[in-house]
């Protein structure tokens, strides 16, 4: 099996947010998927399954849990796909547990084509105070499984040193935490998943998908720049285009190699 380390939302290298891409005949034991993306520690592995031309079959995976959504490994699995010439077309469909998934490209950048995601109930700010100054806090929003917690300037996102254990006590897969960004961007975020094994992720599609529904009915606009803010950065372009949010990027290469020692002969390897 062939693997690739790929940066996601960025056009540099050790930059974005790095994710593990291997592509299969068939997918690996949930078991095994699990220990291939614990190995590869990183915030996703993805495992990519042909199904045709340019239409595949995408699963992700933690160091710890599988996930429902992930924009910048499916960023890197697309970049992987046009890069090495497998897809010849411009355009990949991915099958997800989140529905079918739409990537194009376009010169050097890659557009995701993933569901908008709205922000729910309001949340009570004495939630948040272990975390945070009371006087820091703007806002607090339920968004699906996830809490975006809305600060009232972007140096404040900038200079978060979160303690993991104390996010953990809060009831949501993943913490947002956003600010109005100074220009060029509209807005900045720093997100952070401890109960997934990610103490923070570098850089976040699927809560953008959040965060673009979030910032619309904040700014009244439906096209942002967004960066996020963690220690290697990374630059998302979004746009909300009827019920699904456009997600661009690029990408580049780290690292090329191949998964070895592996029981291919066993029946725990392939389901």
């Amino acid at each position: 099996m062939k693997i690739w380390t790929v940066d996601a939302f960025t056009d540099k290298t050790f930059a974005g947010n790095p994710a593990a891409v291997t592509i299969v005949e068939e997918f690996p034991s949930d078991e095994m998927c699990q220990k291939i993306a614990a190995e590869m520690n990183l915030s996703e592995t993805a495992f990519i399954k042909p199904l045709g031309s340019s239409h595949f079959h995408i699963r992700w995976f933690t160091p710890e849990v599988e996930v429902k959504l992930c924009g910048h490994a499916t960023l890197a699995s697309a970049h992987i796909l046009f890069e090495e010439g497998i897809v010849k077309e411009e355009g990949i469909t991915f099958d997800s547990l989140s529905g079918p998934l739409f990537v194009t490209k376009e010169s050097k950048d890659i557009i995701l084509d993933f569901p908008l995601q709205k922000t729910g109930e309001v949340l009570p700010l004495h939630l948040f105070k272990k975390l945070f100054k009371r006087e820091a806090i703007v806002n607090a929003v339920k968004a699906y499984d996830d809490v975006i917690v809305e600060l009232v300037d972007e140096t404040l996102i900038r200079e978060l040193k979160l303690d993991p254990s104390r996010i953990k006590e809060i009831d949501c897969r993943t913490l947002i935490v956003t600010a109005k960004g100074n220009p060029p961007y509209d807005c900045v975020s720093r997100i952070y998943a401890p109960q997934e094994g990610i103490n923070e992720d570098p850089v976040t599609g699927s809560a953008h998908c959040l965060l673009v529904d979030y910032w619309q009915q904040k700014l009244g606009k439906s096209e942002f720049l967004a960066y996020q803010a963690s220690p290697r950065g990374g630059i998302l372009g979004l746009q909300i285009v009827g019920d699904r949010v456009h997600l661009r990027g690029q990408a580049v290469t780290i690292l090329e190699g191949t998964l070895k020692r592996l029981p291919y002969k066993s029946k725990d390897f392939l389901e």
